[in-house]
C-alpha cells in the first residue's frame, strides 16, 4: 500500500491580516497546508518549529523586515531550501535587488492576480520537489559508491565530479 504524499506547507507572512486571509483562502482551495505569520519573528518561530516548502514573504513588516527574515531563512540549514516568493507593494529595482540578493526565488508585486500567484506557487514547488528529489538520489549514489569502492576511492571521485563543469545536452 503506498503512501499518500502530505500536501506542501506553505508560510504565508503578511502584516495585512486581509491579504493573508486572501492567499490563504486560495492555497486552502488548491490543496496546500497553510501557516501564516503577521511578523517576520513570527515567521521565525514557526519555521524553527516546523519547516516549510514554501514561504511567500512581504517585504514591508514591522520588526524584522522582510529581506532580513529571507536572509535569515537562506542562512538555516533547516529553511535554506524552502523557496522563498517576495509579495511587496515596492516595484522599484533595488527592492528586487535586495530580494535576489537575500536568496528570494521569485518576486509578485502586488496588486496580484490570484491565478498568476498560485501558479508561481506551483512552480516554485515543482523546483523544490525536483531539488530534493536530486539531493536525495545524490546521497543514495554517495552510499552506494562509498560501499563498492570505499570511502577515500569514492571521496576522490566525488570530488573530480565536483571539480568538472556542467554539461547539459538536448535529447
Amino acid at each position: 500500500m503506498s503512501q499518500t504524499p502530505s500536501p506542501p506547507v506553505v508560510l504565508v507572512v503578511d502584516d495585512d491580516w486581509m491579504i493573508r486571509e486572501i492567499i490563504q483562502a486560495h492555497l486552502d482551495y488548491a490543496g496546500y497546508t497553510v501557516l501564516m505569520a503577521h511578523s517576520g519573528e513570527k515567521a521565525l518561530e514557526i519555521t524553527a518549529q516546523r519547516t516549510p516548502d514554501l514561504v511567500i514573504l512581504d517585504l514591508r513588516l514591522q520588526g524584522i523586515g522582510g529581506h532580513e527574515v529571507c536572509a535569515r531563512l537562506k542562512a538555516d540549514p533547516r529553511t535554506r531550501d524552502s523557496a522563498v516568493l517576495i509579495t511587496t507593494a515596492m516595484d522599484d529595482d533595488e527592492s528586487r535587488l535586495r530580494a535576489v540578493e537575500a536568496g528570494a526565488d521569485d518576486f509578485l508585486p502586488k496588486p496580484f492576480d490570484a491565478l498568476v500567484m498560485l501558479t508561481r506557487v506551483k512552480s516554485l514547488l515543482r523546483i523544490k520537489t525536483l531539488q530534493d528529489e536530486l539531493r536525495h538520489r545524490q546521497q543514495r549514489l554517495e552510499t552506494i559508491l562509498i560501499r563498492h569502492v570505499g570511502a577515500e576511492a569514492a571521496r576522490r571521485i566525488l570530488d573530480e565530479l565536483d571539480a568538472q563543469p556542467v554539461r547539459s545536452s538536448r535529447t
